[in-house]
């Protein structure tokens, strides 16, 4: 770590031997973060249990630290202003930790007094009344913001320019005070959670609001230009800009997996102005602070996600990536880790949400906010000591993810408010933080260090040989309301998660960056949901992608409909997979029967109900894995080139199979075959597993490790090139207290 530092912080992001990294008044820092909550009791630096989980990490080396404030707290009333309970917030980590550096997650939402006071300002949600929030208990401020409440519309004007001017008198004198001298960094939050979703998405349809029709009218004007492009572009000779209201819930409704552009372009287009909407706010606020603070300071947002959002993508989610990874005014993104599917408990598959690759081509830093606590014991457990060995591999599992990501993360501090978010509570929750325990502390230390010392020595390659590419405008384009969509959320979740079971590792990125890749490092390209494509975009993948015996594994209707003409066609789809294919109209839920080679037959169906559209492989020159049981058309099948493999699978399965087989056919290389997955980059091999035992890891030179773990999980940090541990010890006993922390 840099040495203590004094007087003011000036920070920055920089790429460091090909990995963003955090540079504090130079000095490079591993972006390892402590961070309390926003819930009332465990939110405040200056109290006795936050200050105790505080000193904690600072003595396990850990110097960059989160906070979370609010406007509300500073601009209490129309004529109330006071910028004590920020500069109490800095002061109470100082007190503790002199040498830290503070980032505030900045929460520039309305304060409820001037909610109340602007009611023609709220969101309206599409398909609900508002329903009452609680209010009379000592609430966090963020409490209801998932359900359909009342909210400023993220499209009100009058909000953003309210909000401006007091976030730029919060900053000019923030700066002036010597509390202001410890900020390195704010992390600007609204939204759910402050974390940029439109209010009450998760089971809610969005803004329908005055403030958001104006939006969605102005954004028409910008795109189309004349009333007679718009009536051409929607097929309605009766459309204007000026009568352009945001779609009903009626409009919102389609019969397939994907809306016809003919037919359905205005809600295609409400969906991408509205997220336009959302991603211009971020953009603002950031460059509000880089204008307004003295010094270089880091910006960030929670934005970017895209595993793990509950098929809410297009209500809710991040779809406008791109254009924040090029606003120059964001320096890191972040998010909560994936909650699902299998990715919190022991033996499955931790992972962030985002498409890292993309960030690094882009120079962004992206945070995992790791929010989900390892169950650590108290002495008095009669399963102490396998607890202690549980929440080691917890918390090596997940730390080491994100740094063979490239990336960084923050200890996410729940448990100091006594919330448990995953039903494991004991008698002494609420009176400690999620990771305060002396072993899994010196772990952390041990991390950090470990982590630190790697970054600054050796530049970042990723053992990735797998490359998966999905889309973010696909998804205005797909069904949108709960439930109407199963293809895509399992392209999406369930297929990265059979990935992870296969032994391979791999790298995701978004398909605007595709041309940024440097491809030879990938013997395996899968395309996700890539519904949408240009005709640019399909001769690049042609010419550039199908090349060097590469395996390019396509899913559902890949390249279905052009984006420039918003044409549909299975002519597009064939041209990139090489295949000849048909569309089916079944009549029934589709199931697939098949197998691989000599591997195990499988067999499965997606949902519920006929699926449309669906397509078949009908071309002789293809080699069949599988079949629809009702019709025996092919429905997996393999084509071999004489320079690439093609692979076409018509629907994507929620368990491993297919794609476990395919992927271990293409030649990518597989780490082990047991329950244990990998991660792997940085010159760090992560192996995981629930049970122990007898493990084999084939590295990439082709040497074998033949391990011998003790019984129960274990997370292993291995050389990738050597295959020593790097921890030495699996799963350290508790040994003596104050032989760690004295």
């Amino acid at each position: 770590m840099p040495s203590p530092q004094s007087g003011p912080r000036s920070s920055r992001v920089e790429m460091v031997n090909g990995r963003p990294m955090i540079i504090i008044n130079g000095e490079p820092v591993y972006p390892m973060i402590h961070s309390l909550t926003d819930v009332p009791s465990g939110r405040w630096s200056w109290e006795e249990l936050p200050q105790h989980n505080i000193r904690n990490f600072g003595q396990a080396g850990i110097r960059l630290f989160q906070l979370d404030i609010s406007l509300e707290h500073i601009w209490t009333a129309p004529d109330k202003w006071d910028l004590t309970p920020a500069r109490k917030q800095v002061a109470g980590v100082l007190e503790v930790c002199p040498e830290a550096s503070v980032i505030f997650r900045f929460h520039v939402r309305a304060p409820r007094w001037w909610l109340k006071a602007h009611p023609e300002e709220w969101v309206v949600y599409a398909d609900t009344d508002y329903k009452e929030e609680q209010a009379y208990q000592l609430l966090r401020i963020i409490e209801h913001d998932n359900n359909p409440v009342r909210r400023v519309s993220m499209a009100s004007r009058k909000w953003r320019e309210a909000i401006t001017k007091k976030f730029q008198q919060f900053l000019n004198e923030f700066a002036a005070t010597l509390e202001g001298d410890a900020l390195a960094g704010i992390q600007v939050a609204n939204g759910v959670y402050g974390e940029w979703h439109n209010w009450g998405f998760f089971d809610n349809e969005p803004d329908v609001s005055e403030p958001m029709n104006v939006a969605f009218r102005e954004w028409l004007r910008d795109k189309y230009g004349s009333d007679a492009a718009l009536q051409s572009a929607w097929n309605d000779p009766q459309a204007s800009f000026d009568k352009a209201t945001t779609p009903d819930m009626t409009e919102r409704q389609t019969e397939g997996i994907l809306r016809d552009p003919q037919k359905e372009r205005p809600v295609i287009d409400y969906y991408a102005c509205m997220h336009q909407v959302v991603a211009d706010n971020i953009i603002h606020f950031a460059g509000i602070v880089k204008a307004h603070w003295p010094r270089p300071i880091i910006t960030g947002t929670f934005y970017g996600y895209y595993f793990s959002t509950f098929g809410r993508q297009a209500a809710g989610g991040h779809l406008q990536l791109q254009r924040i990874l090029k606003a120059d005014c964001i320096d890191y993104l972040s998010g909560p880790q994936a909650y699902e599917p299998e990715a919190i408990e022991l033996g499955e598959v931790y992972r962030s949400r985002s498409l890292i690759l993309s960030m690094r081509l882009h120079g962004k830093l992206w945070l995992d906010e790791m929010d989900v606590e390892p169950k650590i014991p108290i002495l008095k457990d009669e399963d102490y000591e396998e607890r202690v060995q549980q929440s080691v591999a917890d918390v090596r599992r997940n730390t080491a993810f994100t740094y063979t990501k490239g990336m960084g993360l923050w200890y996410y501090d729940f448990n100091i408010s006594g919330v448990d978010l995953d039903g494991y509570c004991h008698f002494l929750s609420g009176s400690q933080g999620n990771w305060d325990h002396p072993v899994v502390m010196d772990q952390i230390r041990q991390m950090q260090e470990l982590f630190q010392e790697r970054a600054l020595a050796e530049p970042y390659t990723s053992e990735a040989d797998v490359l998966f590419v999905f889309d973010t405008d696909s998804l205005y384009y797909s069904a949108s309301l709960v439930g109407a969509d199963p293809v895509t959320p399992t392209l999406i979740d369930y297929c990265t998660l059979a990935a992870f079971r296969s032994g391979t590792i791999f790298d995701p990125v978004h398909l605007d960056d595709l041309p940024l890749v440097d491809l030879d490092h990938y013997k395996t390209v899968v395309f996700g949901n890539t519904y949408v494509l240009t005709k640019e975009e399909r001769e690049f993948i042609h010419e550039k992608v199908a090349k060097n015996g590469r395996h390019l594994i396509w899913f559902h209707a890949p390249g279905y409909i052009d984006e420039t003409s918003g044409c549909a066609d299975t002519a597009f789809t064939s041209f990139l997979t090489g295949m000849d294919l048909k569309v089916l109209t079944p009549d029934q839920v589709p199931v697939i029967r098949g197998q691989l080679d000599d591997n195990e037959p499988f067999e499965y169906r997606l949902g519920d109900k006929p699926l449309h559209p669906l397509l078949a492989v009908n071309d002789p020159e293809a080699e069949s894995v599988a079949r629809f049981a009702a019709t025996g058309d092919c429905a997996i099948a393999r084509k071999r080139f004489p320079d690439h493999t093609s692979w076409f699978v018509s629907l994507p399965g929620r368990e491993r199979e297919p794609l476990c087989s395919i992927l271990r056919a293409t030649g990518a290389h597989v780490y082990g075959h047991s329950d244990a997955f990998f991660y792997g980059g940085g010159g760090i091999l992560v192996l995981h597993t629930l049970t122990g035992g007898s493990k084999t890891v084939i590295l990439r030179s082709g040497n074998s490790l033949n391990l011998d773990l003790p019984d129960g999980p274990a997370t292993l940090l291995l050389d990738a090139r050597s295959g020593d541990d790097l921890m030495n010890n699996c799963s350290p006993k508790m040994g003596n207290v104050l032989e760690i922390y004295p």
